[in-house]
């Protein structure tokens, strides 16, 4: 099947590349002293005005708004999602008490002008100026990364005599390695070893801490991280040798699964995370503990080193994402639009943008420089099945960047999505029988994989969208 599927309005192909934060010619510019002033009027200023300001906000003129009180910012120009205003009266903020309070909701299409205002940049009077970032192109500029040398594939590795599973387990990760035609898929107690140009098995690698929920080779492809446990009772990341299979580090003793894990650019850190809520980056030198992030509210669930090796993006089971210092640990950014909670980012190939999936069914594009949402989406929604009116769970589960710049995803619909970063179409890839849970791309981005709950992993052509045969099921 050619991608030729258009998911209509959700997601453009010119989000890859950069999108002004001007607002259209036709499109109507909603200001702070014509619109908004007399919503805020309305339902807003006994408590946030001039005679009573609670939490020290007073909405009542664009500059005292523009100040905040005593929670920080009320509006962050260009987010709504991020902003206290926007998050109190549409009541979707958790930690933010709703206004007015003790109050039926106000109407939605107050709420919507409050939206557009701060989406269009918290313009003050008509013809005045926007406040949101400038425009920065994102365009990507392919570069060769790839390291020299030969090429990592593993060689005479150990025979094993794991016993045979009954039935095969769901695919909780999957990884290609970036330089040779090799891929890592995730079983119980196990981690199978395909040679993708024979489409045969190479070999197994052991993980007897339990199950792997994260597998990562390192960006030279001469390491593969592996990552995960067992519910309530261990948690550990081990890094193996491509070529001889055999173990060269551990990271951390937890009580718990590990959920994510990444291996650092130039091999010196690793980061882990998990129901701890703790992410904790070890020195693969020594393996000591450098540091730890103490911010996150709820499972870790998601991290991921830039390709440059400056930044750490993290992600938790509440939908909080931040950007951390990698080497320091010092915080970058909050990136605040998800509603629930991520289960998937990635990096492009340049540093320069995030992606990230989570359980509201949002695919959200980041600035990395600026910390800013480029486009969001909700691209897996399921659909109802027969006469069914059913709302069915939705969800991205799984995000990639291959090296070309092209992103890929996974949902809870079943199907394989991907855009093209240089404006291509906006498509989707044949559906599965099963939910697709985990998805990489080969080394060249010609060929793209996916595991499912019933632990077959799937290959399409990622040229032509055409679906493969099937790699044998992980038992």
């Amino acid at each position: 099947m050619r991608m030729t599927s258009v998911v209509k309005g959700v997601f453009f192909a010119a989000a890859l590349v950069g999108m002004a934060s001007a607002v259209a010619a036709d499109k109507k510019i909603v200001t702070y002293e014509g619109d908004v002033k007399s919503i805020l009027r309305a339902h807003c200023f006994k408590c946030h005005g001039e005679d009573e300001k609670k939490n020290g906000l007073n909405l009542s003129t664009y500059n005292e708004l523009m100040k905040g009180g005593s929670n920080g910012e009320a509006v962050k120009a260009g987010r709504p999602n991020s902003s206290l205003l926007y998050q109190a009266v549409a009541r979707e903020g958790d930690d933010v008490a709703p206004m007015p309070p003790k109050s039926p909701k106000i109407p939605d299409a107050d709420i919507a002008t409050i939206k557009s205002w701060i989406e269009q940049g918290v313009v003050e009077v008509e013809g005045g100026k926007s406040k949101a970032p400038a425009f920065r192109s994102l365009e990507f500029k392919a570069t060769n990364t790839v390291a020299g040398g030969p090429v990592p594939m593993p060689e005479n590795l150990p025979t094993l005599n794991l016993p045979k599973l009954a039935h095969a387990n769901a695919v909780t990760a999957l990884a290609a390695s970036p330089r040779a035609p090799l891929l890592a898929v995730a079983g119980q107690e196990r981690i199978v070893l395909y040679d993708t140009a024979k489409r045969a098995t190479i070999g197994v690698l052991p993980f007897t801490e339990g199950i792997p929920y994260v597998l990562r080779f390192s960006r030279n492809g001469t390491v593969l991280l592996a990552a995960g446990g067992r519910g309530v009772k261990v948690g550990k990341a081990v890094l193996y040798d491509v070529k001889s299979g055999a173990r060269l580090a551990e990271f951390g003793d937890e009580t718990d699964v590990v959920l994510a894990a990444d291996i650092s650019p130039d091999q010196k850190l690793v980061a882990i995370g998990g129901p701890t809520k703790i992410v904790k980056v070890f020195s693969t030198k020594d393996g000591k503990l450098v540091y730890k992030i103490l911010k996150h509210t709820d499972w870790v669930t998601a991290l991921e080193f830039s390709p440059d090796g400056q930044k750490l993006a993290t992600g938790d089971r509440n939908g909080s994402a931040f950007l951390w210092e990698a080497e320091t640990g010092g915080v970058l950014y909050a990136l605040s639009e998800h509603k629930d909670g991520i289960n998937a980012m990635s990096w492009r190939a340049d540093s320069e943008v995030l992606a990230t999936g989570g359980e509201d069914g949002q695919l959200v594009v980041w600035d990395a420089k600026e910390g800013w949402p480029v486009n969001q989406a909700t691209p897996h929604t399921p659909k109802p099945r027969g006469t069914s009116l059913a709302k069915l769970p939705n969800g991205v589960l799984s995000v990639m960047f291959a090296s070309d710049g092209n992103l890929y995803s996974t949902g809870r619909d079943n199907a394989l999505r991907a855009w093209k970063s240089g404006g291509g179409k906006i498509g989707a890839y044949e559906t599965v029988a099963g939910t697709l849970t985990r998805l990489t791309v080969s080394a060249d981005g010609k060929s793209v994989y996916a595991g499912d709950l019933y632990g077959n992993v799937w290959v399409w052509d990622a040229p032509t969208g055409t679906k493969v045969e099937p790699l044998v099921a992980t038992k």
